[in-house]
């Protein structure tokens, strides 16, 4: 609990507290230490509102071209996305949910299926159930549905 807990902290300091205040502060700085001491600039800028409406009319824009441009047109993401998979303890093994609960036992009773049926070995009952089992939780899967998480699973 305490890593989670740390790890929820350290997400809405970053991505929301850290956030809103950098912009106000870079806004209110470069204002009032710049543009407010210099006539020229003032000149363009006579209010702290209007260079506020205009540096988010250029800023918004530009930031969101940054930001297209940092996700699909440089190598940047792509290196960050492959540091992520190579530090994701799940891409070693099977994720709790859905992989652990319906796919990875499907693909392993399709698999016992298709190793009988060359060598022409019949399916037991018990086969049948287990694959009339996964046969439900695909089809209430596909209809939407949400697998129940798993009472060890931990967190929230």
């Amino acid at each position: 609990m305490p890593f989670r807990s740390w790890f929820y902290f350290r997400t809405g300091y970053s991505k929301y507290f850290v956030f809103v205040f950098g912009v106000l502060n870079t806004l209110t700085l470069t204002y009032y230490l710049a543009i407010d001491n210099y006539p020229a600039l003032d000149a363009i800028f006579p209010s702290f509102a209007e260079y506020v409406a205009l540096s988010t009319g250029v800023g918004l824009p530009l930031l969101i071209l940054l930001g297209f441009v940092h996700m699909r047109r440089s190598n940047a993401y792509r290196s960050e996305s492959e540091i992520v998979v190579e530090s994701d303890p799940y891409m070693y093994k099977l994720p709790p949910g859905l992989h652990q609960n319906v796919y990875a036992p499907f693909l392993y009773e399709m698999l016992t299926i298709l190793k009988k049926s060359s060598n022409e070995e019949t399916i037991s009952d018990e086969e049948l159930a287990k694959i009339k089992d996964l046969d439900k939780r695909l089809e209430f899967l596909i209809k939407g549905g949400i697998m129940k998480r798993p009472e060890n699973f931990g967190g929230l």
